[in-house]
């Protein structure tokens, strides 16, 4: 009769069979279940911008920041007076030195004012001097001259130091009519002609050292910049050469400004090599190297 069962139900064996392994499977899941209820939670905190590189055994910090090129010097110029520009002395694109005059006002009446104090100078020297000779005597067949009363002779110096004076506030006056170069480098542009008049302040001419570039960066995190120092090396990348180059960290700005709602810190780089075709406005990518 065993038999005839087993032909009657040929898959009641195998349920049979199977009850022990799906309770053990069942029960092994409701473990692994329970362990991982029991885990702490796993936490990610967002990391700053620096990079890690790994050159063989080596642990290398980064930062990266945009950057563009610009002059190592660059100032706006113009007059402290208001007047009629007498003369141009430079075209844009040229290189001028330190101490040589740009553009030139039309000081007449400064100029007549300066010739004034010279004269008036030169009187109050001569009237110092008679002051001194008011007598001749020979004594011992030599010719001496005598002073004068001592008082006469300090009223007349004192006059000879208020006569250089004005001369001194004459020759300034005159002096503020031209502009000179406090740098040599290259005028980049010219914003007055000859004969138009130029305006206290107004600025007429952009000059800036073409012939020496640097690198700024723009984006420097307030959150990176603790670990960036002066001599640090770098890679700099001028997209428009598409070239890397090395440089290093000549200066950090102590003051932050915000853009975009940043806080960043302006860093100036300098290329150990100045590459051909680079041009003031190039924009940049910086690797600091912080190790």
């Amino acid at each position: 009769m065993g038999y005839e069962r087993r032909s009657q139900d040929p898959f009641g064996a195998l349920i049979i069979n199977m009850k022990p392994l799906f309770w053990t499977t069942l029960l092994a899941l409701a473990l692994v279940l329970g362990t991982a209820s029991c885990a702490p939670a796993i936490t990610i905190t967002p990391l700053p911008p620096v990079v890690l590189d790994v050159a063989g055994t080596t642990l290398t910090k980064r930062v990266k920041a945009s950057a563009v090129v610009v002059p190592a010097q660059e100032t706006k110029l113009s007059f402290s007076i208001s007047g009629l520009i007498k003369e141009v002395n430079i075209r844009e694109g040229d290189f001028v030195k330190k101490g040589q005059p740009l553009l030139t006002l039309d000081m007449s009446e400064q100029e007549f004012g300066l010739e004034a104090a010279e004269s008036a100078l030169y009187s109050a020297e001569v009237h110092a001097q008679l002051q001194r000779i008011r007598n001749k005597q020979f004594i011992g067949g030599k010719l001496v001259y005598l002073s004068g009363p001592r008082e006469q002779i300090l009223v007349a110096d004192a006059k000879v130091e208020q006569k250089r004076a004005l001369l001194e506030v004459a020759k300034a006056a005159l002096a503020q009519g031209t502009i000179i170069a406090p740098f040599s480098g290259t005028v980049v542009e010219i914003n007055i002609s000859s004969g138009e008049y130029a305006q206290t302040s107004q600025g007429v001419i952009i000059l800036a050292t073409l012939q020496d570039l640097q690198v700024e960066t723009t984006d420097l995190s307030e959150l990176n910049i603790a670990s960036v120092e002066k001599s640090q090396t770098a890679i700099i990348f001028i997209k428009a050469l598409n070239q890397e180059y090395t440089g290093e960290v000549t200066s950090i700005s102590p003051i932050s400004e915000t853009i975009g709602g940043t806080v960043v810190f302006r860093t100036i780089l300098k290329l150990d090599k100045k590459p051909k075709g680079l041009l003031w406005g190039m924009s940049a990518e910086v690797e600091i190297f912080l190790e």
